[in-house]
């Protein structure tokens, strides 16, 4: 907001105030410059999101882009781990996170319109011909590849507390490729991953094959925006109206293609 003085300055003469002030409402009369969107979201995460400064950020981060860019907004990303991510954007250090949950932070601001659909999928090898048909199934599997303190929603989660030993616990960096070759070799019967993560990793090794043998019911993440961002609440309507016309025009497929992922259907109930 621009606020003209009172007065005018101080200076004798019509001749000096009258450029003073035309220099005054010039500058009320120039637009401010759009603000930055700094998102905060891990780099380990791809294809969600990946290294900032990369060719390929993450398809969240190139959604938020090209949708803020038609607003005139600069959009950045910072890595940080996830923990981190979710107490900087609290405190409105930075804008918002890409790519969240409802429940991982339910006091942030969320647009109507998901960025992401995720499901979490059972693996098998490329030959085999077993099938998922819900938590109960993983019983007719000796080895069963998953991820430390992941949370795969409470029928997975009550399956692998059930019978621990059955399950193949994985940590550090590059899971979803690990499991892949682990699975690949025959050292475990499946693996559980979330799908996106999957195929982005087929696709950056060709060498590398698994089947999907079923998945579980899908959930959706949101660009999640600072509680104490002044515009947050614009910032929702302007995701949810910048998604549905990428949806419309066709770019969001090519985002989601330019990561070997395929468009999902927009959910129904948002």
């Amino acid at each position: 907001m621009c606020n003209l003085p009172a007065s005018p300055p101080p200076y004798s003469g019509d001749a000096v105030k009258a450029p003073i002030l035309l220099s005054l409402l010039l500058a009320c009369a120039t637009p401010a410059r759009a603000d930055e969107i700094v998102l905060a979201s891990p780099d380990y995460w791809c294809p969600f999101s990946c290294k900032a400064g990369a060719a390929q950020e993450g398809f969240t981060v190139d959604i938020v882009r090209e949708i803020f860019a038609a607003a005139g907004h600069r959009v950045r990303l910072v890595n940080e781990n996830y923990s981190r991510a979710l107490i900087d954007v609290r405190a409105g250090t930075y804008t918002a996170t890409p790519s969240t949950f409802h429940e991982e932070a339910p006091d942030f601001v969320f647009p109507a319109q998901p960025i992401s659909r995720n499901r979490y999928c059972v693996y098998v090898a490329a030959g085999s011909r077993w099938s998922y048909r819900g938590a109960a199934s993983l019983a007719e599997l000796a080895q069963v590849g998953v991820i430390r303190d992941y949370s795969y929603g409470a029928a997975l989660d009550a399956a692998i507390k059930a019978a621990p030993q059955r399950f193949e616990v994985h940590t550090g960096d590059g899971l979803t490729e690990r499991m892949l070759r682990r699975l690949q070799l025959g050292r475990m019967d499946a693996f559980i991953e979330e799908e996106n993560l999957v195929a982005y990793t087929l696709k950056q090794h060709p060498g590398l094959a698994a089947r999907n043998a079923g998945c579980e019911a899908p959930s959706y993440a949101y660009m999640a925006i600072s509680p104490r961002h002044p515009r947050a609440q614009d910032y929702a309507r302007t995701f949810s109206q910048g998604m549905q016309k990428l949806r419309r025009s066709g770019r969001l497929k090519a985002i989601l293609a330019g990561y070997g992922l395929a468009e999902w259907p927009a959910p129904q109930s948002h």
